[in-house]
């Protein structure tokens, strides 16, 4: 069975928080993807992964992909809920903070510490709230801090996805993927 652009799409975008290494990603698909995204919510769900609609804008539906007790964990690190404490994030509560991340999507300007529930590291969201342009360099995120530690990270990034991609081609579907 050849993988379907959906299939493609999410692994690309979010392989690795599917598989677990990375705390959450986005895919934001359009609104004809809905009835296909709902059924992987749902076969996924059983092996952990969720697929969350977050918003919807323009005909195009944000979703939220993340094992929840890596992003649980994420999100209580001290780093992580003492940054998202200062955009009214409720510390301790998860289904607190992604109501609340809902609610600020929904707003007119787009919520930048969305960056922490993906797994940026807090110091280089702030780092891009403070100044989008004085970046030591670009990769998955704009990096402020510790370049060499984030580089290794994009690394293990790109190789998970890339293993993905490589066992959709051979035939494998992401179901079979993350049994």
């Amino acid at each position: 069975m050849e993988a379907n652009k959906l299939e493609i799409s999410l692994a690309s975008l979010c392989g690795a928080a599917m598989a677990g290494i990375k705390p959450s990603s986005l895919a934001v698909c359009g609104e004809e993807s809905g009835e296909a995204l709902a059924a992987y919510a749902h076969m996924f769900a059983r092996k952990g992964i969720s697929i969350l609609p977050l918003c919807k804008k323009r005909g195009k539906i944000t979703y939220l992909v993340y094992r929840e007790s890596k992003l649980r964990a994420h999100l209580c690190a001290e780093d992580s809920a003492a940054f998202l404490a200062a955009y009214g994030y409720p510390v301790g509560n998860f289904e607190g903070c992604i109501a609340r991340l809902k609610l600020r999507l929904s707003g007119r300007r787009y919520p930048h510490e969305i960056g922490v529930f993906l797994g940026y590291p807090p110091e280089d969201v702030s780092g891009y709230l403070n100044d989008p342009y004085g970046c030591i360099f670009s990769g998955m995120w704009k990096v402020y801090a510790e370049p060499e530690k984030k580089r290794a990270l994009f690394e293990r990034y790109r190789r998970c996805q890339s293993c993905i991609l490589r066992r959709l081609a051979s035939g494998q579907s992401l179901s079979e993927i993350f049994i």
